[in-house]
Protein backbone atom coordinates (compact mmCIF):
# COMPACT_ATOMS: atom_id res chain seq x y z
CA UNK A 1 0.00 0.00 0.00
CA UNK A 2 2.81 2.26 0.66
CA UNK A 3 3.74 2.10 -2.95
CA UNK A 4 0.33 3.26 -4.01
CA UNK A 5 0.58 6.32 -1.80
CA UNK A 6 3.99 7.15 -3.11
CA UNK A 7 2.81 6.74 -6.65
CA UNK A 8 -0.18 8.93 -5.95
CA UNK A 9 2.05 11.60 -4.39
CA UNK A 10 4.27 11.55 -7.41
CA UNK A 11 1.33 11.95 -9.69
CA UNK A 12 0.26 15.04 -7.80
CA UNK A 13 2.41 17.78 -9.11
CA UNK A 14 2.08 21.23 -7.59
CA UNK A 15 -0.99 23.02 -8.82
CA UNK A 16 0.18 25.60 -11.30
CA UNK A 17 -0.73 29.17 -10.29
CA UNK A 18 -3.19 30.66 -12.70
CA UNK A 19 -1.54 33.03 -15.10
CA UNK A 20 -1.92 36.58 -13.78
CA UNK A 21 -4.71 38.40 -15.45
CA UNK A 22 -3.16 41.40 -17.31
CA UNK A 23 -6.29 43.49 -16.80
CA UNK A 24 -6.19 42.90 -13.06
CA UNK A 25 -2.53 43.85 -12.89
CA UNK A 26 -3.23 47.00 -14.89
CA UNK A 27 -6.09 47.94 -12.52
CA UNK A 28 -3.87 47.41 -9.46
CA UNK A 29 -1.18 49.64 -10.97
CA UNK A 30 -3.80 52.25 -11.81
CA UNK A 31 -5.05 52.18 -8.21
CA UNK A 32 -1.49 52.61 -6.92
CA UNK A 33 -0.93 55.58 -9.25
CA UNK A 34 -4.22 57.17 -8.18
CA UNK A 35 -3.37 56.69 -4.53
CA UNK A 36 0.07 58.28 -5.06
CA UNK A 37 -1.52 61.18 -7.00
CA UNK A 38 -4.02 61.67 -4.20
CA UNK A 39 -1.28 61.68 -1.54
CA UNK A 40 0.83 64.15 -3.55
CA UNK A 41 -2.17 66.44 -4.10
CA UNK A 42 -3.06 66.30 -0.42
CA UNK A 43 0.52 67.21 0.58
CA UNK A 44 0.63 70.06 -1.97
CA UNK A 45 -2.69 71.47 -0.71
CA UNK A 46 -1.46 71.31 2.89
CA UNK A 47 1.74 73.17 1.89
CA UNK A 48 -0.30 75.76 -0.02
CA UNK A 49 -2.59 76.26 2.97
CA UNK A 50 0.38 76.70 5.32
CA UNK A 51 1.87 79.28 2.94
CA UNK A 52 -1.47 81.12 2.72
CA UNK A 53 -1.73 81.27 6.51
CA UNK A 54 1.91 82.27 6.85
CA UNK A 55 1.52 85.25 4.52
CA UNK A 56 -2.18 86.05 5.05
CA UNK A 57 -1.45 89.36 6.75
CA UNK A 58 1.10 90.55 4.21
CA UNK A 59 -1.21 93.08 2.53
CA UNK A 60 -2.27 94.54 5.87
CA UNK A 61 1.30 94.76 7.12
CA UNK A 62 2.52 96.49 3.96
CA UNK A 63 -0.16 99.14 4.47
CA UNK A 64 0.71 99.54 8.14
CA UNK A 65 4.45 99.86 7.46
CA UNK A 66 3.98 103.15 5.61
CA UNK A 67 2.05 104.46 8.62
CA UNK A 68 4.82 103.28 10.95
CA UNK A 69 7.25 105.23 8.77
CA UNK A 70 5.09 108.34 9.28
CA UNK A 71 5.15 107.86 13.07
CA UNK A 72 8.93 107.40 12.95
CA UNK A 73 9.32 110.62 10.94
CA UNK A 74 7.15 112.46 13.45
CA UNK A 75 9.28 111.26 16.36
CA UNK A 76 12.43 112.31 14.52
CA UNK A 77 10.91 115.73 13.86
CA UNK A 78 10.16 116.18 17.55
CA UNK A 79 13.69 115.26 18.55
CA UNK A 80 15.06 117.71 15.96
CA UNK A 81 13.05 120.51 17.53
CA UNK A 82 10.41 121.05 14.85
CA UNK A 83 7.18 122.84 15.69
CA UNK A 84 5.19 120.48 18.00
CA UNK A 85 1.87 121.66 16.53
CA UNK A 86 2.95 120.61 13.04
CA UNK A 87 4.20 117.29 14.36
CA UNK A 88 0.90 116.80 16.18
CA UNK A 89 -0.96 117.44 12.91
CA UNK A 90 1.23 114.81 11.20
CA UNK A 91 0.50 112.32 13.98
CA UNK A 92 -3.23 112.93 13.64
CA UNK A 93 -2.99 112.26 9.90
CA UNK A 94 -1.06 109.02 10.53
CA UNK A 95 -3.61 107.99 13.16
CA UNK A 96 -6.47 108.56 10.70
CA UNK A 97 -4.63 106.55 8.03
CA UNK A 98 -4.24 103.69 10.49
CA UNK A 99 -7.95 103.69 11.30
CA UNK A 100 -8.78 103.66 7.57
CA UNK A 101 -6.47 100.68 6.96
CA UNK A 102 -8.08 98.80 9.84
CA UNK A 103 -11.56 99.53 8.50
CA UNK A 104 -10.58 98.29 5.02
CA UNK A 105 -9.52 95.03 6.66
CA UNK A 106 -12.80 94.53 8.54
CA UNK A 107 -11.96 96.11 11.90
CA UNK A 108 -14.77 98.18 13.41
CA UNK A 109 -14.75 100.33 16.55
CA UNK A 110 -17.44 99.42 19.08
CA UNK A 111 -19.67 102.41 19.83
CA UNK A 112 -19.82 103.28 23.51
CA UNK A 113 -20.59 106.88 24.45
CA UNK A 114 -24.23 107.19 25.47
CA UNK A 115 -24.96 103.54 24.60
CA UNK A 116 -26.53 101.03 26.97
CA UNK A 117 -24.05 98.66 28.56
CA UNK A 118 -23.94 95.31 26.74
CA UNK A 119 -21.73 92.64 28.32
CA UNK A 120 -21.27 91.02 24.90
CA UNK A 121 -19.28 94.08 23.75
CA UNK A 122 -18.38 96.05 26.88
CA UNK A 123 -16.41 95.39 30.04
CA UNK A 124 -17.45 97.56 32.98
CA UNK A 125 -14.34 98.69 34.86
CA UNK A 126 -16.07 101.30 37.04
CA UNK A 127 -19.49 102.44 38.12
CA UNK A 128 -20.20 106.15 38.61
CA UNK A 129 -23.20 108.01 40.00
CA UNK A 130 -25.71 108.87 37.30
CA UNK A 131 -25.92 112.61 36.84
CA UNK A 132 -27.93 114.94 34.63
CA UNK A 133 -30.73 112.51 33.87
CA UNK A 134 -28.43 109.76 32.61
CA UNK A 135 -30.22 106.42 32.72
CA UNK A 136 -28.73 103.63 34.84
CA UNK A 137 -26.63 101.22 32.78
CA UNK A 138 -25.65 103.89 30.27
CA UNK A 139 -21.99 104.12 29.31
CA UNK A 140 -20.64 107.46 30.48
CA UNK A 141 -16.95 107.07 29.63
CA UNK A 142 -14.70 104.84 27.56
CA UNK A 143 -11.41 103.78 29.13
CA UNK A 144 -10.23 101.64 26.20
CA UNK A 145 -11.77 101.17 22.76
CA UNK A 146 -13.16 97.83 21.80
CA UNK A 147 -13.03 96.31 18.32
CA UNK A 148 -14.86 93.86 16.09
CA UNK A 149 -13.25 91.98 13.23
CA UNK A 150 -15.84 91.30 10.54
CA UNK A 151 -18.55 91.42 13.21
CA UNK A 152 -16.70 89.19 15.69
CA UNK A 153 -15.48 90.61 19.01
CA UNK A 154 -11.70 90.78 19.22
CA UNK A 155 -11.49 93.14 22.21
CA UNK A 156 -14.32 94.47 24.39
CA UNK A 157 -14.59 98.17 25.19
CA UNK A 158 -13.56 98.96 28.76
CA UNK A 159 -16.09 101.45 30.08
CA UNK A 160 -17.55 103.29 33.07
CA UNK A 161 -21.29 102.96 33.49
CA UNK A 162 -23.88 105.04 35.30
CA UNK A 163 -25.67 103.82 38.39
CA UNK A 164 -28.52 105.54 40.21
CA UNK A 165 -27.61 106.69 43.72
CA UNK A 166 -30.73 105.09 45.25
CA UNK A 167 -29.65 101.57 44.17
CA UNK A 168 -26.54 101.45 46.37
Amino acid sequence: MKKNHEAADQDRSPVPEPAEDPKRKEKEEQILRLRADFDNTKKRLERDQQEAVKFANEKLLVEILSIVDNFDRAMTSLSEGHDPEKVKKGLEIAQEELHQVLERHGVQVIKTAGESFDPKFHEAVAVVDAEGGVKEGTIVDEIQRGYLLNGRLIRPSRVRIAKNKENE
